[in-house]
Formats: structure tokens, sequence, C-alpha cells
């Protein structure tokens, strides 16, 4: 039986084995990453490397293509056979093009890499392969969480289900208890997702409000469509549309889009078809997770991932990405800065046709014309305690109904004062702030 194959925790060391039949090779290789956060396991062949597999957990092989009695292709498709979350590097000479590619289709290997290598491009691959690791690793612990709370509900509804089959044989009102039920049960589910969403945006880096806002938008423009409910939902995709954002490196969320080169940009745009995999399972979710898909698919066919164009993108999907960088726009998300309500409706009405459906953006201006009370007046959104810096402008904070602060600006000593009153009475206020009214300034100490 094989050995469980685990990879550390991020600030534990990565354990490596390094399979080459020269020992200069080794030698060369262990120098290379001498002084790196690794453990080095040396193998001078494939079955040397397949004991030392047996005898412990690796997180990554670095091994040669050709070497005698097992070449680099068979040692790995036999690790992967076995350990296939172990991740697998190729070194390979150009002679051995076609031995490499088996290799690729055998071993599933992550990558290859030329000899004689570069040493910064051979050092940047083994970290980006370990990265791609625990990323993974860290979506299906997440996947794994969200299906124990499927089972949950599925439990639930089934003894819910026999509830309401035993009442109907018993009571004439079965069917007024049913109905009931049955709102409480949609009910409760939303604030579920609802409560789901606020526990998304507490991760640092992912904004606070703006799914909320999303959502509730979304479906504004949506009914101003003339869309009937059971025919677009894109209230639950608002909600979740940054689900995604959680698998992402703190220092890409920190980055405008405008800003991003084209590398991160890509890693970025990803995240939308993380949704799929978190939200595995849950098959209430299953139109939410395409809307979230194809959220960045532009108008004139040049989004992705897919390419999609005009009518072929779904319309919650059109209308999620309005609305999105509309308050990107206004919180500065977009381009570093937070831009005025004109001139972010502007921005909307300039890329009609490129990266907007026309209808879509007509319908929400429109919307947003209808409903707003003063021409300066900036969105106010809820966010969570531990979004609270100074410089906001409040709307107000509440707990229990009964109002602490009111349209001021956050000070230091008012968020300490704030955070005090919620430990005194265990349980969190409600917090609506006017969006975009400061401009990313450091975070104060949290308690």
């Amino acid at each position: 039986m094989s050995s469980p194959q685990a990879s550390p925790a991020e600030n534990t060391p990565a354990v490596l084995l390094l399979v080459d039949d020269e020992p200069n090779v080794l030698k060369a290789l262990r120098r290379l990453l001498h002084g790196e956060n690794y453990v080095l396991h040396l193998a001078t062949g494939g079955p040397e490397g397949l004991a030392v597999l047996r005898q412990h957990p690796i997180d990554l092989i670095i091994s040669d293509m050709r070497m005698p009695e097992m070449s680099g292709a068979e040692f790995l498709a036999q690790a992967f056979e076995q350990w296939p979350e172990t991740i697998r590097i190729l070194l390979t000479g150009y002679a051995d093009l076609q031995s490499t590619i088996d290799a690729v289709n055998k071993g599933r290997i992550f990558s290859y890499c030329s000899k004689p290598w570069n040493d910064n491009e051979l050092k940047l691959l083994i970290r980006s392969a370990l990265e791609q690791k625990r990323l993974r690793e860290q979506r299906d612990r997440f996947a794994e969480i969200i299906n124990q709370q499927n089972e949950q509900l599925k439990t639930f509804n089934e003894q819910l289900e026999n509830l309401v089959k035993q009442r109907t044989a018993q009571l004439s009102e079965a069917k007024d208890q049913l109905d009931h039920a049955n709102r409480d049960l949609k009910k409760q589910y939303v604030e579920s997702i609802k409560a789901f969403s606020r526990i998304i945006e507490m991760r640092p880096g992912i904004k606070a409000g703006h799914s909320k806002y999303i959502a509730e938008n979304a479906q504004a423009v949506a009914k101003k469509l003339n869309l009937r409910e059971e025919d677009i939902k894109p209230s639950y995709a608002g909600l979740l549309i940054q689900i995604g954002k959680m698998t992402l490196p703190d220092k890409i969320l920190a980055q405008p889009i405008y800003a991003m080169d084209v590398q991160h940009k890509r890693i970025f745009l990803k995240h939308a078809q993380e949704a799929a995999p978190l939200l595995r399972g849950l098959k209430q979710l299953d139109a939410a997770v395409v809307l979230i898909h194809h959220q960045y698919e532009h108008y004139n066919g040049s989004g992705s991932p897919d390419g999609l164009m005009g009518d072929d993108i779904p319309l919650g999907s059109r209308i999620l990405s309005v609305v999105r960088d509309y308050i990107g726009y206004l919180e500065g998300t977009m381009t570093g800065k937070t831009l005025p309500i004109a001139e972010a409706q502007k921005q909307l009405s300039e890329h009609k046709s490129k990266h907007y459906d026309p209808d879509v953006v007509d319908a929400f201006l429109a919307y947003l014309k209808e409903t707003r009370t003063e021409d300066n007046t900036r969105p106010v959104i809820e966010i969570s305690w531990t979004q609270l810096r100074p410089g906001m402008e409040v709307e107000e904070i509440s707990y229990d109904g009964q109002v602490y602060l009111k349209n001021c600006i956050l000070t230091e000593r008012m968020i300490d004062s704030i955070l005090t009153l919620r430990a005194n009475k265990g349980a969190s206020p409600l917090i609506r702030i006017h969006l975009g009214a400061n401009d990313n300034p450091a975070p104060p100490n949290r308690r």
C-alpha cells in the first residue's frame, strides 16, 4: 500500500525528490536549491526513487529522462499511478523530444526543463509548481467543506419531507403547512448564502459589501429588462461572485485590474472558473455557477474564458459584469483610484458594445437615475467590522436597531470604540458606509 503524499503547510519546507543517474547532476541540483525552504531527497535511478517515495511524503519530483534500468518517463508514470498528487518535472535533452511527449502522456508531468538548465528558470518553475499544488489542495479542502454542508442540507430536506408527508395524512391543513415550510426553507437557504457571502468578504483583499450590492442591483436590472424570476436569478450569482478570489494570492488581490501585467491578469481572471469546483454538489447553485463562470466575457468576443460574443453570453453574466465594474470604478479596484459617479457611468457608456451589452448598460443607468436622490450621493454598502478603516464615510452603524454612529468620518479612535462595544455586547454591529469615500487607507490594528 502506498504511503500518503501530503503537501506541508506554507510555513514548513516543501519536500523534493531529485532523481538522476549522474552524481554530478545531483550535486548541481543540490547546490542550486541550497538555501531554499526545501527538504531534499536524492536517488540515482527510478527504482531508488520509488523506494524513497514509499518511505517519505514527497511534494515534487525532478527526474532525468535518460537513466539505466528505468527511464524518466517510466519512473514518472509509476509515480503518477501510486502518488498522483505529487508534482512531476522532467529534465530532458533536445534529442529526447519523443520520449518527453511519452512522459507527458503517461507520467502526467507538470512541466519539463531542458538540459543544461537555466538556474533561475528552474527555480521559478519549482516555485510555480509548488504554488499550483498548494492552491489545488486549498481548493479541494474548501470544496470538501461545501460538500459536507450540502449533505447536512440534504438531510434536513429529507427530514422535512417526511414530516410533511406524515402531517398530510393526519391533517386537512397539510397543504398550508407545507407551503409555510417551503417558504421558511427558501428564506433559510437565502440567508445561508448571504452569510456565506459575508464570510467570503472577510478574506483580506476581497472588498466587503460588493457582493450584496452587485446581487441587489443585478436583480433590479433583470426586472427592468422584464425578465421573469424563473428565467434568470442573478442575485445568487452576485452574492457568490467573489468566491473564487479566495484562491488568489494577496499580491494579486491588492492590484487594480488595469495595473496588472499579462500574467497576473490571467491568474486573476481564472477566479471566475473556481466557483464550479468550490460549489460542486450544490445543485441549487448550478445556474449561478454558470453566470459567475462567464462574468468576464466581453460583448465583442474579446473576453474570457471562452471568447463568447453577444447573445451567446448568458444574460445574467452580462448583467453582473456591468454592475461589478461600476462598483469597481467607484471603489478604485478597476483603475487604482476612486472615480466620481459621473465618470464611472461614463466608463460604462464608452465600453458599450465592446465589453458590455448596450441594453444592459442602458437599463442599469436608467435604474440608477430613477433611484438616486442626489447627483453626488455615492452608493451605500454593508461591510463587516473586520473591514473598518479610518477615513470611511459612515452612513450608519447600529446595534440591535439602536444607532451608534451616523453621518461621520471614521477615525482610529472611533474604530477602537466600535470594537470595544462589539466585544462587550457579544454581537457584531450593522455597518453601512458610502462606497469609495476613502482611498484605500492603511488598516488599523485589530483586536
